[in-house]
């Protein structure tokens, strides 16, 4: 079953009395894993399976509706996968295809009113302890969801549940269930202390080592900004609703330069990049410690709000 379809019977299904969604709340679910597949999940009855392509993804969908929502996992290879390439860029790639490929027949469906509505939300990282995947909140007309997707070397699996908003239809057993491929080689997700530019080290300790990098405590006088520029959206973070606060840590070398920048907290669609080259491009002047120009770690914040 296509989402134009699901959401043509949510439009009826508003209107059903409180009672009428009861038989949804816990139904009696099965476990899915198919032939020739290497995840397991659970689902409400046994899915309906299609074969999906989308430019270089292919692969299946399995599509398990209970009336008030639909359940969907899309297990897909990317032909154009290459060993090595960025997890993040990955990732925003991937909502790419999930909102531009798989939701477009549905969006599609829509009159131009509900076309406009429609999003598709970053929500959040998922766990550092399984694959590299994020949470997108999804509106597609009179329906509401949650689409979670993971990335695995060439393998992408999309898992949405979307139903009525004021159904009481089970959402958490669904994504809690799913077990993916043990994937040794996965790309391993942009680890939030990566060095993404190194400068000067940090030398010994010696409190009269002017070439060390000093703390704000431990110099004369703190380093001062004479310029900040701020970093601009970017249109797919725009595209997603992407908010938050960027977190860097960084030294504001004696040289005058902006070196060994690390990311604390980061965010997806281009946002992070942004951020470090507005850092990079901070002018200031050194930090002084005795009378001498230093190097002094600071920490950056670049909050990120659509208006």
């Amino acid at each position: 079953m296509r989402l134009p379809i699901t959401i043509g019977l949510s439009l009826f299904l508003l209107f059903l009395a409180p009672q009428a969604f009861a038989k949804y709340q816990n139904p009696e679910w099965v476990e899915v894993s198919p032939g020739g597949e290497s995840f397991r999940v659970s689902m409400p009855n046994q899915p309906k399976v299609e074969a999906e392509n989308v430019g270089a993804f292919s692969g299946n969908r399995y599509v398990a509706p209970i009336g008030i929502a639909t359940y969907t996992v899309w297990s897909l290879r990317n032909i154009n996968y290459r060993a090595g390439q960025d997890t993040d860029l990955y990732l925003d790639a991937t909502a790419e295809l999930v909102w531009e490929g798989l939701l477009k027949p549905a969006r599609e469906a829509l009159d131009k009113k509900d076309r406009l509505l429609a999003a598709m939300i970053y929500e959040k990282e998922l766990p550092p302890e399984g694959l590299p995947g994020r949470e997108y909140y999804v509106r597609v007309g009179n329906i509401t969801g949650i689409t979670q997707l993971f990335v695995a070397n060439e393998r992408v699996y999309v898992m949405l549940a979307m139903g009525v908003p004021e159904g009481d239809w089970p959402r958490e057993k669904f994504f809690a269930s799913f077990q993916p491929p043990a994937v040794a080689a996965a790309p391993a997700p942009t680890k939030p202390s990566e060095i993404v530019g190194v400068g000067p080290g940090t030398g010994g300790s010696n409190p009269e080592d002017y070439n060390r990098v000093f703390s704000g405590r431990e110099v004369t006088q703190k380093a001062r900004v004479l310029e900040k520029p701020e970093p601009t959206y970017t249109q797919s973070a725009r595209k997603f609703g992407v908010t938050g606060t960027i977190v860097l840590r960084c030294v504001f070398s004696k040289n005058g330069e902006v070196t060994n920048l690390r990311v604390v907290s980061k965010l997806p669609h281009g946002l992070t990049q942004k951020a470090i080259e507005s850092a990079r491009a901070i002018r200031f002047t050194p930090a002084m410690k005795d009378g001498q120009p230093v190097s002094m770690w600071m920490e950056l914040q670049y909050n990120f709000h659509l208006y």
